[in-house]
Parts: C-alpha cells; structure tokens; sequence
C-alpha cells in the first residue's frame, strides 16, 4: 500500500510539474521599485525605430565632463541605442547607465536611461556639426540638448543646457617608418 501511494505521488508531482507555464522575465508594475521609491515616469517603453537624417560617424562618444564621463550614442536602422558611462566622483569606477526609451526623428533624438542608485538621465536635443575641422578632432559634431539628472530620493531633478563635444572619429594616419 505504501509503494502504491508513493507511485501516486510520484506520479501526481511529476504531471503537475509538466503542465506548468514555462518561466518568463516579468516586469515590475508602475508605482515603486523594490526600494519604495517612485518609479520612472510611464512613457512609450523600448527603442523606437524611426528615421534618421544624421551620417554613420555620428554614432560614437561625445564627452560628458572632464574626468573621462561619456555618452555612448549608436544609431544602427532607425533605431537609437547607447549609455552613459559616469565616473564615479574619486573613484577610477564608472558607473553605466544603459538606454531604456529611446527615440529619433532626423536629426533630433530622446533617451532616457535605467534608474541605478535612484538615479536616472534623460536627454532631449539633436546632434549638430561643431566646429571642429576635421573627424579627426574633438568637437567634430556636437550633441546640443536638454540634460536632465532625476533623482529618486527626493532631491528632485535637475534640468540644464548642454553642448557635449565628439570624441574623436576614424583612425588618425601614421607616418610610416
């Protein structure tokens, strides 16, 4: 008797186990993340395809600050993609901040980044040609926008002009030896 309730057991277990849903990645609801702090703001989720009027080699750094923070702008098929990677203030570390909803429409382009930390970035502008003379150089094309820093611990946000230079494009020609 005992065998037999064991088998049904057995058995009972291993075709509930087989009728399971399969697992699947699931977001978090709108509202609050595990922290208890507001979530970013509820917008058109993802990386919208749309079309673009700027050239191949817009698609590259452009400079944050001084002490080595960029932008990471890629623009492959209508669709814009890219991160910040911010230093860390004293620290050689950086932290990156991948694009979550992204969208561009010629020459114009929005990003806002993953929350990390309860931080978070968006950015609001174009991609422009600067004044550099040649790829080559830094400041060849230059992203011109809103800049925002949100922060989720309740000190609220932060909203400035900006006019980031490109890092340098290509390779530079050596002499050769």
């Amino acid at each position: 008797m005992r065998v037999a309730v064991a088998v049904l057991v057995m058995w009972a277990s291993a075709a509930v186990a087989q009728t399971a849903n399969p697992p699947e990645l699931r977001h978090r609801g709108n509202g609050s993340n595990e922290s208890g702090a507001a979530a970013q703001p509820a917008g058109a989720a993802g990386k919208q395809k749309g079309t673009s009027t700027l050239p191949e080699d817009a698609s590259g750094e452009y400079m944050l600050d001084e002490t080595g923070s960029v932008v990471q702008i890629t623009i492959e098929k209508g669709v814009l993609d890219g991160y910040i990677s911010k230093l860390v203030d004293g620290q050689t570390a950086s932290i990156t901040y991948f694009f979550d909803r992204t969208t561009i429409n010629g020459d114009r382009l929005t990003f806002t980044t993953k929350e990390i930390h309860g931080i978070w970035y968006s950015f609001d502008g174009m991609i422009v040609r600067g004044d550099a003379a040649s790829r080559q150089q830094t400041g060849f094309y230059r992203l011109k926008g809103t800049w925002v820093t949100h922060d989720v611990s309740g000190k609220g946000q932060w909203s400035s002009t900006v006019s980031l230079k490109s890092t340098p494009r290509g390779s530079a020609v050596f002499p050769v030896n």
